[in-house]
């Protein structure tokens, strides 16, 4: 073979090893992904109306069509700061739990984020109350969640340099993989989640029967190396799931995931004294510096305050 004729070649067979597609990530499959588990509710409800005064009900365009969300009201002045909410339990839809009164020991209202004056958004997901769809169980409900913060992240009140996702649990769980697929945010805050969700198995039966992709694309130990939002998980040392901390770590990687598990809380106990102090940090920082990140002992502090 002439010389010309083999660079021709060598360079050919280096193109072609240089044009191979990258090999797929939970965050490319999932764009083309048709899921089969699929579970119709048994009944549409819209949402009750909240109390003017606390909350609108709105509708957000989601990829399915209209959900409705629950949102505090827009107000003059300053822009704020925005949190989406995502809260716990199989039903991912809004009702009076989010302006009723809560024990301290499991307050799931996120309230402390509206009371310290940051805008509040409550969504409801594909398959709940009157949106369109069924519930799909941590897959499409996901992209429901980035819908929301593009939604928020719009109103004239909110600085959309200063957008957050946080939530409890299942709501974490997702929250947590909406971190990786929502650019905009400024951080995320995580409460309780779990990095394999056939552990809700026993709560959702679709989740026993999902294998393959089908779980793959569902889990968030699957998302977490592609985190680029500082995202924090933080769970309550004495009841919940903290079988969930060391895989996340593992599958994190080098991205910007970090652990707070805090002493004296259970999975629920932890919710309110340390939403506050949150609520409080993010409505004082300034867009330009860093995400916030609670630190061990303030989240300690402010569980040991609940006991004296």
């Amino acid at each position: 073979m002439k010389s010309s004729s083999r660079h021709a070649l060598l360079a050919s067979l280096f193109l072609a090893a240089c044009s191979k597609p990258a090999p797929p990530t939970s965050v490319n499959l999932r764009k083309g992904f048709q899921t089969q588990l699929k579970v119709e509710p048994a009944r549409r409800a819209p949402a009750p109306t909240p109390p003017k005064e606390l909350f609108e009900l709105v509708r957000y365009p989601a990829p399915l069509g209209s959900n409705a969300a629950y949102v505090t009201p827009v107000r003059e002045g300053a822009k704020r700061p925005a949190v989406v909410w995502l809260h716990g339990g199989m039903d991912f839809g809004i009702d009076g739990l989010a302006w009723a009164p809560s024990p301290r020991s499991n307050d799931q209202s996120a309230r402390a984020f509206r009371e310290a004056g940051l805008v509040l958004m409550l969504p409801s997901l594909r398959g709940s109350n009157d949106n369109p769809g069924a519930c799909e169980y941590f897959l499409g409900e996901v992209d429901d969640v980035v819908a929301a913060i593009d939604f928020v992240a719009q109103r004239p009140d909110v600085d959309p340099a200063r957008v957050y996702v946080a939530g409890h649990s299942t709501g974490g769980t997702m929250a947590l993989m909406a971190a990786v697929l929502s650019p905009r945010l400024k951080g995320a805050y995580v409460f309780g989640p779990v990095h394999d969700v056939s552990e809700y198995a026993p709560y959702v039966p679709l989740l026993g029967r999902a294998r393959g992709t089908e779980l793959w694309l569902r889990n968030p130990v699957s998302y977490v190396e592609h985190l680029r939002v500082p995202t924090q998980v933080i769970e309550g040392s004495d009841h919940g799931n903290m079988d969930a901390f060391e895989p996340l770590r593992v599958a994190a990687k080098g991205a910007p995931l970090s652990f707070l598990a805090v002493p004296g809380a259970t999975h629920f106990s932890v919710l309110a004294p340390v939403t506050e102090v949150l609520a409080k940090r993010l409505m004082e920082a300034k867009a330009e510096a860093p995400a916030v990140r609670l630190t061990d002992a303030e989240v300690r502090a402010a569980v040991a305050a609940e006991h004296e």
